[in-house]
């Protein structure tokens, strides 16, 4: 299954990105494109469906220092 996903809010880019990578690594779900800004992070990801709903789960809670106000599937 593939899921486009799209998170806003206020991020450190670096730090969303190795969370969302090693997350990604944990739960066998592949990122095929993924673009984070101060406040917006879009990742294309695939994988199992329950495993791609965790994942999202993971990032809207996030590292420390991410805060998540709207999170959307954008295809």
């Amino acid at each position: 299954m593939v899921r486009e996903i799209r998170l806003t809010g206020h991020f450190d880019p670096e730090a969303l990105q190795a969370f969302a990578k090693a997350r990604a690594r944990l739960l066998a779900v592949e990122i095929t494109e993924m673009s984070v800004s101060q406040s917006c992070f879009e990742a294309r990801i695939v994988g199992e469906e329950a495993l791609l709903g965790m994942f999202e789960m993971s990032c809207l809670l996030g590292p420390a220092g991410c805060i998540v106000t709207g999170a959307e599937d954008i295809a």
